[in-house]
């Protein structure tokens, strides 16, 4: 990678792109099935009763993969927000939702042309929020904001559960388990196309995701094709960054100790020739350093040594 394409990455955003995640849940049929996962007991929800309402990535630039929908039962309508933390984890999930759950609350207003701003109470649906989590990494099963920022003694709070389990018996579960083998696949396969053959395959076999993957294969082979080019590349950035950085601790070693046998130099002729100039012309000639160099060093030394 060269440094003109290294600087490029340093400085352009990740794209917002589709994603698996994305597209299993623009369909109104797995949002349903989604909440009747969360609310196994709620069985005269209907597909008429789920709206989608995912917001832009625009407040919040990084979180891409996102997921919000509108439950609609007269007053008990609820808004549930999802958000595909993927396999990396991060401290501050808590404070990025609030953010989100304040803008989805706008848009609600908004939509529903109500104010903040009037004298009577407006009604507001109740929020449920959820982190599909695919990693490895230990977490637990609900997260909270005044814990996270307040040790548990702040003025507000807002709880958020950790969906993190693989397995068939939920549509959450099954899209886990499926991100789950892409990523052990990956490590195995570099040729990307047999990285995406073993997944689909051990998938269908495992169950994960089977109704999908026979009705949009197609797609997924090309989000993931994508997903697989854009990991390489962010691979071999950061790859390219390591070893910048490790250029530039050797040379900052090499330049102290080259700064070092200078102020040495200095110490042991200082006595000999006395004046700064004799000094000077010295260190210029050894250690080949110009005029103006030899003379900064040896006036920022004189009084050290």
């Amino acid at each position: 990678m060269s440094d003109e394409e290294l600087q490029d990455n340093r400085t352009v955003k990740h794209k917002t792109k589709d994603s698996v995640f994305s597209k299993l849940f623009k369909e109104r049929k797995n949002l349903l099935v989604l909440y009747k996962d969360l609310h196994p007991d709620d069985m005269m929800i209907t597909i008429d009763n789920i709206e989608p309402d995912t917001l832009t990535s625009v407040i919040i630039n990084d979180l891409l993969n996102d997921l919000g929908f509108r439950v609609i039962k007269g007053k008990n309508e609820k808004i549930i927000l999802l958000f595909e933390a993927q396999s990396k984890w991060t401290e501050n999930l808590t404070l990025r939702i609030l953010f989100y759950l304040s803008e989805s609350y706008r848009r609600y207003l908004n939509k529903t042309q109500q104010s903040e701003h009037t004298y009577k109470r407006i009604e507001l649906p109740k929020p449920e929020l959820y982190i599909i989590y695919t990693g490895d990494r230990a977490v637990p099963d609900e997260i909270s904001f005044n814990e996270d920022y307040f040790n548990g003694e702040g003025p507000i709070d807002i709880k958020v559960k950790i969906l993190k389990q693989p397995g068939t018996d939920t549509i959450y579960g099954q899209y886990i388990g499926f991100c789950k083998v892409y990523d052990e696949q990956r490590k195995i396969h570099k040729n990307k196309i047999e990285c995406i053959k073993e997944t689909i395959r051990i998938c269908e076999e495992r169950g994960y995701l089977t109704e999908f993957l026979g009705e949009h294969k197609k797609e997924v082979y090309t989000i993931m094709s994508e997903l697989f080019d854009e990991e390489y590349q962010r691979n071999q950035y950061d790859i390219a960054v390591k070893r910048i950085e490790r250029e530039e601790g050797r040379a900052e070693g090499r330049a102290e100790e080259r700064n070092a046998n200078i102020k040495n130099s200095i110490a042991a002729l200082k006595p000999v020739l006395k004046s700064l100039e004799a000094v000077a012309n010295v260190i210029k000639n050894s250690f080949g350093l110009t005029e103006s160099e030899a003379t900064e060093k040896v006036t920022a030394y004189w009084n050290l040594v």
